[in-house]
């Protein structure tokens, strides 16, 4: 089952004909996630609309002279998995079709000037629900009319096998996608490092949604630093975990050091710790990095996602601050069903009210409106991201 995507390919066409490079990397979980994403820019027409005709590289039609004899293509597209890096295909294009357009997969992004970097963004948790005929509607779950025991059950199902569409149609894929992933990675570790790599993974799993502190973890480990910090550098850069830093106006009072570690797909999260991870005190913070990722696919281009925390240990889970306005909206996650608003909540919004707008609740279950000083706090369940 390939997913419509249909926000998804409207982004990517409009990136195509907007960017002046010349090439642009297709940045994807798998394999399969990008050839996936081809063949939907493909039969959708965007590409043949682009440029009429275009050359394709695969396998089986591979980067050669020939292929640029019987076609006359200002556009093409490398969707192969070999290795092919990006000084093999430039000093291919100069060579055989220096005006083309290039359009090629990567494991990570290219940070070159000439190329511009395309992320395959992972299926959104509504994209997933839509898709199965479960459509989620904010007036529905605020008049209390939608189905939220079916809605939740759709969460948990998503929670556990992630939101790409290889592992969310063949679930049992999500560990072998884990390991793909890390097979990659290994590359850049002695072969004595490898177990405690896989370690460190699992570490940072346990403690999602807590504050990162590299000697905290060398001492939990027994490792150095210096491998925290190297396993933490290869982590970020193979896109396995994404982190999120303080916001901070009183540097006394409030942590201005220090992030948090999110995974950048919940599959992984998954995979790191067993079928049990989703459970008990560990249940916080994955119902947090469910909502970080839903956050930043539908915010990240136009918000800045923080948390909060007093030096005291008062915390806000995300600070969403908008980059226009610089307005601020603090969320406040709970696994509970509940409209109680934390005291943490209420001190941020009584300090900080002059740049709120509005407040959030996120609980299991319930949705409704409170106030808090003069600030409205909506209260919502998770399923509304």
């Amino acid at each position: 089952m390939i997913y419509p995507r249909t926000k998804l390919i409207a982004k990517f066409w409009e990136l195509l004909t907007s960017t002046t490079n010349q090439y642009i990397a297709l940045v994807g979980n798998s394999v399969s996630e990008k050839s996936d994403f081809i063949e939907l820019i493909t039969t959708t027409g965007i590409l043949s609309a682009y440029s009429g005709e275009s050359i394709f590289v695969t396998n089986e039609s591979p980067l050669e002279p020939t292929i640029l004899s019987n076609l006359e293509a200002n556009l093409i597209i490398i969707d192969s998995d070999n290795s092919l890096n990006i000084d093999i295909i430039r000093t291919f294009i100069k060579s055989n079709s220096s005006q083309s357009k290039v359009i090629f997969t990567s494991d990570m992004n290219i940070e070159m000037s000439d190329v511009a970097n395309f992320a395959i963004s992972g299926i959104s948790f509504r994209e997933y629900a839509e898709w199965i005929w479960e459509t989620i509607k904010i007036d529905d779950i605020m008049s209390g009319t939608n189905d939220i025991i079916r809605q939740n059950e759709l969460r948990d199902t998503y929670i556990h096998l992630g939101q790409y569409s290889e592992n969310l149609n063949t679930p049992e894929h999500t560990q072998i996608s884990f390991d793909e992933k890390i097979s990659i990675m290994n590359g850049e570790l002695f072969k004595k490092e490898e177990s405690d790599f896989i370690e460190f993974i699992r570490t940072l799993a346990i403690n999602v949604g807590d504050i990162f502190k590299e000697e905290r973890i060398a001492k939990m480990m027994s490792i150095s630093r210096r491998k925290v910090r190297k396993y933490t550098e290869i982590l970020l850069k193979y896109n396995l975990i994404r982190a999120v830093g303080p916001w901070v106006e009183n540097p006394t009072t409030e942590l201005s050091r220090h992030v948090k570690i999110y995974f950048s797909d919940l599959a992984y999260f998954h995979a790191a710790l067993g079928v049990g991870y989703y459970h008990g005190e560990g249940k916080q913070g994955v119902i947090e990095n469910f909502v970080f990722l839903e956050l930043d696919r539908k915010l990240a281009s136009t918000h800045d996602i923080r948390f909060y925390r007093k030096k005291s240990g008062a915390e806000v889970s995300f600070l969403i601050i908008e980059q226009s306005t610089k307005k601020i909206t603090p969320i406040e996650i709970s696994t509970r069903s509940t409209d109680i608003i934390p005291q943490s909540l209420s001190i941020f919004i009584e300090t900080y009210r002059d740049r709120i707008d509005h407040a959030m609740l996120m609980n299991d279950t319930i949705a409704k409106q409170k106030i808090s000083g003069t600030t409205s706090v909506i209260i919502l369940p998770h399923i509304a991201i």
